[in-house]
């Protein structure tokens, strides 16, 4: 073989070898890019950070945003890298500002009107104020009658009535001034007449309150313990406390540990359309039984790439 064949021999391998070592070293960047956690906002659309903003416009304050407010939070999401502390400034802002807004009275105002719909449409097929002052109305009818004729069983009862549905009304503005907890207003939603209507008689209520809340029906202990509570007003034991009336019932079901893992399900088959795996769940409910915060637990869900589609 001449020189000249040997030569080029060589420069072929050499050839092949600074050839895979450049497509080696392409790969190894590559995929050092794929997995670097930052999110360049060139790489993401503008589209989709507009979609982003008016989806969380939608889910906290039931509306979407005007032309000026989603200009002006993409931009703020852009300049920020579309980091997760400037997604949390956003999300805090709609639930929490109390600043006049056009299009509402304030952010904060209509968060907690949002919120409320979004329960009552849970708990009592989204029943407007009428259906509860039906209600208040017929006992205030029963008020005047009992006390007309002394009879101070039928007095209290009405009294009782009135209280429960006016509580129902009443909780909206109470939970925004953060004087009761989403606990007490889960509570009322499931002691007055509008829930006792959809769900006809002490079989179905029990059944319905475990499905509404925890999305299990109650065991046939737990449901034996309930009816005699509810229905003779009998000491019973559950979740841990006792109870012998319908309210007391009713205060134990929303205090429970079920109910905060049930609030954690609820707000991701809301948020982001999927049952929590077990994982999520405990990751979020020691800090919401301790805090009772919900807004954090929608915030937590919201700042998410899942939830964001980045």
């Amino acid at each position: 073989m001449s020189c000249t064949s040997n030569s080029f021999i060589k420069w072929v391998f050499c050839l092949v070898l600074l050839t895979t070592v450049f497509v080696s070293c392409k790969k190894t960047e590559d995929k050092n890019f794929d997995n670097n956690t930052a999110i360049s906002p060139h790489r993401i659309p503008t589209i989709k950070i507009e979609g982003y903003v008016t989806r969380v416009f939608i889910d906290l304050i039931g509306r979407t945003p005007l032309e000026t407010e989603l200009a002006f939070e993409t931009d703020l999401l852009k300049e920020n890298n579309l980091s997760k502390a400037s997604r949390e400034t956003l999300v805090t802002k709609l639930q929490t500002d109390s600043a006049e807004v056009v299009g509402d009275s304030s952010y904060s105002i209509a968060y907690g009107e949002r919120l409320y719909i979004i329960i009552k449409s849970r708990m009592v097929e989204g029943a407007e104020t009428p259906s509860f002052t039906r209600h208040i109305g017929n006992a205030n009818n029963s008020l005047r009658q009992g006390r007309l004729l002394g009879d101070s069983i039928r007095v209290f009862a009405a009294l009782d009535k009135i209280k429960r549905n006016q509580e129902v009304l009443d909780a909206k503005y109470e939970f925004r001034n953060q004087e009761i907890t989403l606990n007490e207003v889960f509570a009322r939603m499931l002691n007055n007449n509008v829930y006792d209507e959809i769900n006809m008689n002490t079989f179905n209520f029990v059944n319905a309150s475990f499905d509404d809340l925890f999305y299990r029906f109650p065991t046939q202990t737990e449901f034996d313990i309930a009816f005699n509570i509810i229905e003779r007003n009998e000491v019973g034991p559950l979740f841990g406390g006792f109870a012998a009336t319908k309210g007391g019932y009713c205060k134990l079901l929303t205090e429970s540990d079920e109910f905060y893992e049930g609030l954690i399900r609820w707000t991701y088959l809301t948020l982001l359309d999927r049952d929590p795996t077990t994982s999520e769940v405990s990751s979020h409910f020691q800090t919401l039984q301790s805090t009772q915060d919900f807004r954090n637990l929608q915030k937590e869900i919201i700042i998410t790439d899942e939830y964001a589609d980045f």
